[in-house]
């Protein structure tokens, strides 16, 4: 009589080990602080909006976000709401910068997903997919997830490219939802963009490089140059800190608290650099990480 034979259990792979390149990249990230976490799964504990939705403002998702804006007070118009999201979307940005910097590979997000904290600032980006290239000396060039390999000079391209294809969809659609100008949209991406480059290289103890950067990536296309920020250094005390004046006012000053950021263009500059040394002095001094 023939036994039937033991069943076979099925079990999941570990996300390293079905996606070793973004697990990596993850891994080498997570010593530096991007202003938000980069998870490789979900959490039931955040409501996640993904690109689908942050693309669909007459969707209920992301009116619901839009309102929770407006209940902060951060967002008591069509366009003051637009601005607030992409301010917050461009800190997303800091997962491909960050892998730019620190691994010298470029990923491209293809599936995403983000959360927002109880205050409405980004909070989580969930990658759901991610394609990588970069260079040959890589340990990982030639995964499955590794699309090409490239050059060096090459790379920055391939970054200035990631970051576009990840943000146009969202400042496409705010664009005519909310009437808001795209050089606007692109001054609160390129706003969030540009404080990324600086504070990652920052930490790497090379913040000038993280300024350089930020410049020559928005040199690649006129649209962002117009829209991206002027990066300055301030000193204050023992330190000194690289500030900015956006290209376009978020209208925050539009909010009950009517308070102007110190980025807006609308404030003097006096007073946006007296602002700029009572912050730099407060500031504490850079401990560079190891990569």
């Amino acid at each position: 009589m023939v036994q039937p034979s033991n069943p076979v259990r099925l079990t999941r792979a570990p996300a390293h080990l079905l996606r070793p390149i973004l697990a990596d990249t993850m891994a080498k990230l997570s010593a530096f602080d991007l202003y938000l976490r980069v998870v490789s799964r979900s959490t039931k504990r955040f409501d996640w909006f993904d690109a689908e939705t942050l693309a669909s403002p007459q969707g209920d998702a992301l009116t619901r976000l839009l309102h929770a804006f407006n209940r902060q007070g951060i967002a008591p118009n069509r366009k003051a709401a637009s601005a607030s999201l992409l301010l917050r979307l461009g800190w997303a940005g800091g997962f491909a910068i960050g892998a730019y910097l620190i691994c010298r590979r470029v990923p491209t997000v293809r599936d995403y997903a983000v959360s927002f904290s109880p205050t409405m600032l980004l909070q989580s980006i969930w990658i759901r997919e991610a394609l990588f290239v970069g260079m040959r000396d890589d340990r990982l060039a030639g995964g499955t997830e590794w699309v090409e390999t490239i050059g060096e000079s090459d790379l920055r391209t391939r970054l200035l490219q990631s970051l576009v294809v990840f943000t146009e969809p969202v400042v496409t659609t705010q664009h005519a939802w909310s009437g808001f100008s795209r050089h606007a949209l692109w001054a609160m991406v390129t706003s969030s963009w540009a404080e990324q480059f600086v504070n990652i290289a920052r930490q790497i103890g090379d913040e000038p490089r993280g300024v350089r950067e930020a410049r020559a990536i928005f040199e690649l296309v006129p649209e962002l140059n117009r829209a991206a920020p002027r990066l300055y250094a301030v000193h204050g005390g023992h330190i000194a800190r690289t500030c900015q004046r956006r290209s376009a006012c978020c209208l925050y000053f539009k909010s009950s608290t009517r308070y102007f950021c110190a980025s807006c263009p609308i404030i003097p500059e006096s007073e946006r650099l007296e602002r700029n040394r009572a912050w730099v002095e407060k500031q504490p001094l850079p401990e560079p990480r190891v990569s």
